[in-house]
C-alpha cells in the first residue's frame, strides 16, 4: 500500500467520527420533529426534536466507540504517540 494512501485512510478515519455523529443527530432531529408535531406546545416540539437528536447522536458515538474498542489495530492508527515515544515515532515514520 502506498504511503500517501495509508495517510489518506488515516485522515478519512479521523473524519468519520464527527460525520457519523452529525448524520445520526440529523436523523434523530428529523425523527424527533416528526414525533414532535403530535404536540401542540412549540417548546415541547423543540424539546422532543432536540431529545431525538441527542439520543441518536450519542447512540451513534457509543456504537462507534464500541466498534473501535473491538478493532485495536484501527484504533492504534488514530492515537497520538505518548511524549516518551515521540522520538521513536518520528524515527519510524522516516
Amino acid at each position: 500500500m502506498p504511503r500517501w494512501f495509508a495517510h489518506l485512510l488515516i485522515v478519512l478515519g479521523w473524519l468519520v467520527t464527527p460525520l457519523l455523529a452529525w448524520g445520526a443527530s440529523y436523523a434523530g432531529l428529523w425523527v424527533g420533529a416528526l414525533v414532535g408535531t403530535r404536540f401542540t406546545a412549540p417548546l415541547t416540539m423543540l424539546a422532543v426534536a432536540g431529545l431525538g437528536a441527542a439520543l441518536f447522536g450519542f447512540t451513534a458515538l457509543a456504537m462507534w466507540v464500541r466498534f473501535m474498542r473491538r478493532a485495536p489495530h484501527l484504533l492504534s492508527h488514530h492515537m497520538a504517540p505518548r511524549p516518551s515515544q515521540e522520538q521513536a515515532a518520528v524515527a519510524a515514520a522516516d
